[in-house]
């Protein structure tokens, strides 16, 4: 059996740097191969880093997996004109640990190893607020699959192209704070799906079609959320991370919050705007050890 990459499902972490690259133009397969075993090299035993890769270069690095079904990430928009940007990287880390210190300095460590051969896209150190909650100020990742269900849900099944990895959808979201801060906490609840306080579900009546758990919310397509929030005092967000099993839980999901085929929109696309959209195969750890040997 193919082992996954452990760091997906350690949820002990409290501090968290996401890098995102393009590789340069003309780089040697050779050249990418070195850089990787570099930035992985000083690995400890109290960092958690997850490596995956976009389409094309999943295609270089690991031509005999043969995925179905995974695309780059396209430009969503909704009948009103908000918009999911895309930016499309080639490799992507994730680091978590419980010591900030630590997963700092394993980022500048593969920064500097992959400096060479590839052009950083994004940048950011994520952190807990408030016990899981979003800089919003509600809970996030409530309704994510527990114990077993996490694999169930975030890996691709044995005896299928890529078995043990996991497809994964990044986007930086930047959240506008002043305005969501504005309306009364009732509304808020309205926007969100769930009670700002307690974390509990609307039910009935109570919960509009157009709130983001009504949007998100599909039968039978779970994905595992690790995201984590970002930022200062001027830019602040969510960096929104997480795992499936398959690339289209994502794709339903992002065209059901941009009113995709039905012209309703999740609320909460008003007070945010996703700046950057990426998607990733995290391959096996199995498969990565191959790729690094």
């Amino acid at each position: 059996m193919t082992q996954p990459q452990n760091a997906i499902f350690n949820e002990q972490s409290q501090s968290y740097h996401h890098l995102e690259y393009k590789f340069k133009d003309d780089v040697y397969l050779a050249n990418i191969q070195s850089a990787l075993q570099t930035a992985l090299c000083k690995q400890t035993d109290d960092i958690n880093i997850v490596v995956a890769f976009g389409r094309s270069a999943t295609n270089t690095l690991l031509p005999d997996l043969q995925l179905t079904a995974f695309d780059d990430f396209t430009e969503i928009a909704s009948p009103h004109g908000k918009k999911a940007i895309a930016s499309q990287g080639d490799v992507m880390f994730w680091i978590h640990s419980d010591n900030a210190s630590h997963t700092l300095e394993q980022a500048f460590h593969i920064q500097s190893a992959l400096s060479k051969i590839a052009d950083n896209q994004l940048d950011i150190s994520g952190f807990q607020y408030h016990k899981n909650r979003d800089l919003i100020g509600f809970v996030d990742g409530t309704a994510n699959p527990k114990e077993d269900a996490r694999q169930l849900a975030s890996l691709i099944p044995e005896g299928q192209p890529g078995a043990g990895g996991s497809f994964v959808l990044s986007q930086k979201w930047v959240h506008d704070l002043a305005s969501f801060n504005a309306m009364l906490v009732p509304e808020q609840e309205a926007v969100v799906g769930r009670t700002k306080e307690d974390d509990i579900e609307l039910s009935g009546d109570a919960m509009p079609a157009n709130s983001h758990v009504s949007r998100t919310d599909v039968s039978g397509m779970k994905i595992y959320r690790r995201s984590s929030p970002y930022g200062n005092a001027s830019e602040h967000g969510l960096y929104f991370l997480a795992f499936a099993c398959e690339q289209l839980r994502f794709t339903t999901q992002l065209q059901r919050m941009y009113g995709i085929p039905d012209g309703v929109t999740d609320r909460l696309i008003d007070y945010s705007d996703a700046v950057t959209g990426s998607y990733w195969f995290a391959p096996s750890q199995t498969e990565l050890d191959t790729l690094m040997s």
